[in-house]
Formats: structure tokens, C-alpha cells, sequence
């Protein structure tokens, strides 16, 4: 295991500075909490350095909090991994929101998760559906999309950077990206106010 790459780090904490200013100025209705520190894990060097930037990300397409099981060393020694789970557990990084109806998002964490490998901390999506069928035939071969090679690389590059448009192809397809508004003070711009956000503080396109 490898210790957080510090690197890393400093930029995600610059962005999300960078961004909150941003957010402030323009009002795209994004969410940026925290930071909240956490204690290291040694089994997932990287990951709660990274969580404890943040207490929350929200976008209208995504929502990122920590994983439950790494809020206290306590949470981690005490989660389990299911042996009936053919994806071994993974942790959950984050949500997709679209499919949650906004007047439900205070009720609902969230809807398709984003998953993080235990064994080699890689960043992938999953459909729900895929995983239900994964439990039920877990000698076939089911369709996963890894986004990144580790928690920091998620959200410094795909999170918070050039690659957001990737992210969201990845998980709702190579059009949704695309969508614009039709009416409004924003009409014509992308339709996802995060990406309208990463835009405006030069951190995507």
C-alpha cells in the first residue's frame, strides 16, 4: 500500500477553494461542505485524506460524501465483507442524483452508487441492475466501468477537473452531457450546473 500522494492532495484542496469562491459568485446552486477530518486508514491509504477535505459535494447530477465505514477506525474494523457479494464489498464514493426527484433529495442518499474497490482501491460505476444480476450469476461476466485508478486520481481529475465530462458519460451516457437549458438566465448552457460551475472557474470545458 502506498501512503496519499500530497500532491493530490494540495489541488483538490485548491480547487475546492477555487470553486467554493466561484460557486459564491455565481450562485449555480452547487453544495461544497467541509472540510471534515478523519482518521487515516491504513487498509485505504489515500482514501479518508481525501474525505477529510469535504463533508459533501453535490452537484445536479452527483452527490459525494464519505463512505460510512471509514468515519472512525472503529467503523472499519467492524465493517464486513458479504462472501456472497461477488464485487467483494465495495465501498460506496458517491451517487448518481438524476434518477432522484429533487423534492426527495433531502429523503433519499441517493440513487446507482459509485463504487471503490477494497483490494485495489479503483474508482468504478456499476448499474444496480448489473449488480443484482452479478449476486445471481456470479460466474458470468458482468459490464463495469472503472473511472480511475484510485480515490485521489477520482476526484482530483474527474470530480473536480478536466475529466467531468468522462464522469458523466461513464454513468448516464455519451448524451447526457450535452443537454442544455432551453429558457432561463443560463439558457443555452449545459443543463448540469456542476459542470456550469467547473466551466466557469476554468477548471473543465
Amino acid at each position: 500500500m502506498t501512503r496519499p500522494d500530497p500532491a493530490v492532495l494540495a489541488r483538490i484542496t485548491e480547487k475546492l477553494e477555487l470553486l467554493t469562491r466561484v460557486e459564491s459568485e455565481h450562485g449555480f446552486g452547487v453544495r461544497i461542505e467541509g472540510p471534515a477530518p478523519l482518521e487515516p486508514i491504513a487498509d485505504l491509504p489515500g482514501v479518508a485524506e481525501v474525505y477529510s477535505l469535504f463533508r459533501r459535494i453535490e452537484g445536479d447530477d452527483f452527490r459525494f460524501h464519505a463512505p460510512k465505514e471509514i468515519l472512525t477506525p472503529q467503523a472499519w474494523a467492524g465493517s464486513e465483507v458479504d462472501p456472497d457479494d461477488p464485487m467483494g464489498s465495495p465501498l460506496i464514493v458517491g451517487y448518481e442524483m438524476d434518477s432522484v426527484p429533487r423534492g426527495l433529495r433531502d429523503e433519499i442518499r441517493g440513487g446507482d452508487p459509485i463504487y471503490l474497490d477494497r483490494e485495489d482501491l479503483e474508482v468504478y460505476y456499476m448499474e444496480s441492475t448489473a449488480y443484482v444480476y452479478q449476486y445471481e450469476h456470479p460466474d458470468e461476466d458482468v459490464e463495469y466501468t472503472v473511472i480511475a485508478p484510485d480515490v485521489g486520481t477520482f476526484f482530483d481529475e474527474y470530480v473536480l477537473g478536466p475529466g467531468y465530462p468522462e464522469l458523466v458519460a461513464a454513468v448516464f451516457g455519451p448524451a447526457a452531457g450535452e443537454l442544455r437549458l432551453r429558457k432561463g438566465r443560463h439558457a443555452g448552457e449545459y443543463a448540469d450546473n456542476w459542470r456550469r460551475l467547473l466551466i466557469a472557474a476554468g477548471l473543465s470545458s
